[in-house]
């Protein structure tokens, strides 16, 4: 009974990275809408039926031949005698998104899809005995479930913390908008206190491929992926239209310098984000994504990892480094390195590594460049996993890019959401059946 609604939104495009769902009622004759503000701009109208429109025909073409396979080499061939575990981190039902504290004391907030957060404490440092589990409040410190849509893609999907220790959330309300929210934790940081401040809201055309992903940079500078807001295709061009924050990478000053009143916060499109041209949103920093919700940066390198989750042929992951604001990742004229529908792009960004959708793969899930010291012998490689429960794979990195080595770590559970890492670099596996695992050796 607990888990009876995954049988339903897994049979009409599995869980919250909708790989693409014909039974969906998409009305690509839908006109109208605005540029650079809250509500994506729509493309002119189409009179064709959803199944004759040349994005639903290449979303049900058969997968050409030659495509990448993973190709993962089992650890014990590629590295033998290196072995890794999985250890019971915390036990919560639909976890969707978690954020440790800087201070490396391996307590942070944990939240579920339903819109509901919970502050969690301890367990073990990087250098404590492998074993302890986190202890977990009882009562959420924190909870959006009355006013929270958790149908495909929507949910609490993103997390992170900010300036002054402010915790950001992304998640869908229950009108269907994209919604960035700042709380601020008590001085002891064990509740979050005072009203939520919304700081961002985003209407979304369908419940698919809502993205939410967020995180600060190294320049500290807000990250915000969005989704090209759903339909087989994108039909409604979002992708590479660069007057909408859908399909886009947005990137964001937070001004703090009012006050420390979290409601007289700001939100503005960063100094330095590209010129895309007239009418061109200016808050997107990368664009051409179909459904980017995972992405991290190289705590090493500044490097910024993205995750996009294909439509139904290729998985892809791209590495933008600090200088590639502007990078058009494809989508729709491409998805991963495979030529898809519409006019061709020539400033396609291709993906720095790809994998053949289906053999039982069916979504990326990123993704961190380990950099802890638990298991040593994984520093610089990225790790990820795939929402079909296939693994976890860890890929080598070289001067920033990935070359076709890809190692299984022998691990896995059946339905992975996203990977978290701590202060000290360790990896936190999210399963949305089962709980929170660390990777140990």
């Amino acid at each position: 009974m607990r888990w009876r609604w995954l049988t339903v939104v897994i049979s009409c495009g599995l869980l919250i990275v909708t790989a693409g769902c014909s039974s969906i009622d998409i009305d690509v004759s839908r006109t109208g809408g605005s540029t650079a503000g809250s509500s994506p701009a729509e493309p002119p109208g189409t009179t064709l039926p959803l199944t004759q429109t040349p994005e639903y025909v290449a979303s049900n073409t058969p997968c050409p031949r030659g495509l990448t396979e993973l190709g993962a080499v089992p650890l014990g061939e590629a590295a033998p005698g290196r072995s890794v575990t999985l250890t019971p981190f915390l036990e919560l039902a639909e976890p969707s998104a978690m954020v440790f504290d800087s201070d490396g004391s391996g307590s942070g907030f944990v939240g579920d899809r339903r819109g509901r957060i919970w502050r969690f404490w301890g367990g073990e440092t990087a250098s404590d005995a492998v074993g302890a589990a986190a202890r977990l409040a009882a009562e959420p410190a924190a909870d959006f479930s009355s006013n929270t849509a958790a149908e495909h893609d929507q949910g609490l999907v993103g997390m992170t913390l900010g300036p002054r220790g402010r915790l950001w959330i992304n998640r869908t309300d229950r009108t269907g908008a994209s919604v960035l929210t700042v709380l601020t934790p008590t001085p002891d940081g064990n509740a979050l206190e005072g009203g939520p401040t919304d700081m961002l809201r985003l209407e979304q055309p369908s419940a698919q491929h809502n993205g939410g992903a967020l995180v600060f940079g190294p320049d500290g500078l807000l990250y915000v992926s969005f989704g090209d807001g759903g339909g087989l295709g994108d039909p409604r061009h979002h992708g590479q239209n660069v007057a909408t924050p859908l399909g886009a990478v947005l990137r964001f000053e937070v001004d703090t310098a009012q006050s420390d009143a979290t409601d007289e916060w700001q939100l503005r499109a960063a100094g330095g984000n590209p010129d895309l041209g007239a009418g061109s949103d200016p808050r997107i920093w990368a664009y051409g994504a179909r459904n980017s919700f995972s992405m991290s940066f190289d705590s090493m390198t500044g490097d910024l990892w993205i995750a996009d989750v294909g439509q139904q042929c290729v998985e892809e992951v791209t590495v933008l480094g600090p200088s590639e604001g502007g990078a058009n990742l494809g989508w729709n004229a491409w998805e991963g390195s495979r030529r898809f529908v519409g006019p061709d792009v020539s400033n396609h960004r291709v993906p720095d590594l790809e994998y053949r959708h289906g053999r039982g793969l069916c979504a990326v899930i990123g993704g961190h460049v380990y950099r802890g010291s638990r298991l040593d012998w994984l520093t610089g490689r990225y790790v990820f996993t795939d929402l079909c429960g296939a693994g976890v794979f860890a890929a080598s990195v070289n001067s920033g890019l990935v070359p076709d080595v890809i190692w299984h770590l022998g691990v896995s559970t059946p339905r992975p959401v996203g990977i978290a890492a701590d202060a000290d670099g360790e990896l936190y596996l999210i399963d949305i059946e089962l709980g929170v695992f660390r990777l140990d050796g």
